[in-house]
């Protein structure tokens, strides 16, 4: 089923779509979207937004996971497991507390008001909704923070501590023993991490949807924006775009994959 709906997707996106008496095949749709300077306007707004959140959650994750796999004590077990409940609950629900409380009609504007700290709710810096799409950010942070976290603790449990050890007694501070003998070693686990939550980051459509701005919206609102107008005519431009956004996401992934090949601990595996 999956099969058969890409090859539809394909065969509209090059301009086959009987229904609407299209039956010749070229890629003038994928011409007309790349000079098409909202489509790429939008596109480099949501590259920025996907790579700015996805490189934020793997550095505070990673920070986070040596802390907590350093960390052998009651409280640090405490917060390992707290940091897990983000990611068992849906986005959406992230959404609709996001909502609730830094709305400027939401539970913390009310409550700086009520303390005589705002003078109007509305005073509340705008985090929803804004054109700097911060509401967006902090959804995706709040989401992909533990899943970094969760996802790197369990490798920097695994690792052999005893190269860390080694290279601190032979004079080594902790910070070049961190950058030289742990990074390296987890690193293939963090590139992973990072495809993961870009590719989502990337085309997700409920968040920008909810939260974010209709002068500065994303990829995925452009993309179904123009699915709602219901124009047939407009039908194989939309599957390029589609195709384009997947086609892109995939290239990315392997320019990644590539990188971390590159770069120390890619090649032996991380761990092993």
């Amino acid at each position: 089923m999956q099969s058969a709906a890409i090859l539809k997707s394909l065969w509209t996106s090059l301009g086959y779509y009987p229904l609407i008496g299209l039956h010749h095949l070229s890629l003038d749709y994928y011409t007309i979207a790349l000079h098409d300077t909202a489509f790429l306007r939008t596109f480099i707004r949501t590259f920025n937004l996907a790579f700015t959140s996805t490189f934020l959650a793997c550095l505070i994750g990673l920070g986070l996971a040596f802390l907590f796999s350093q960390q052998h004590n009651r409280l640090s077990r405490l917060l390992f497991k707290l940091s897990q409940l983000p990611v068992m609950l849906p986005h959406i629900f992230v959404v609709l507390a996001l909502l609730q409380l830094l709305s400027q009609t939401g539970l913390i504007p009310r409550l700086l008001w009520r303390l005589g700290l705002l003078a109007q709710p509305t005073q509340f810096p705008l985090v929803v909704n804004d054109p700097n799409q911060i509401g967006i950010l902090l959804t995706y942070l709040w989401k992909e923070v533990p899943f970094v976290i969760v996802t790197l603790t369990l490798v920097l449990r695994q690792i052999d501590l005893r190269y860390q050890k080694v290279a601190l007694n032979l004079g080594a501070s902790r910070r070049q023993a961190f950058w030289h003998i742990l990074l390296p070693l987890v690193q293939p686990a963090l590139f992973n991490a990072f495809i993961i939550i870009f590719s989502f980051t990337f085309g997700s459509y409920e968040v920008p949807y909810l939260l974010g701005n209709q002068q500065a919206e994303l990829l995925p609102v452009y993309i179904y924006n123009l699915y709602v107008q219901h124009d047939l005519t407009q039908m194989p431009l939309l599957m390029s775009l589609n195709l384009l956004l997947s086609l892109f996401t995939v290239l990315f992934a392997g320019l990644l994959l590539k990188v971390s090949r590159w770069l120390p601990g890619g090649r032996t595996g991380g761990s092993r």
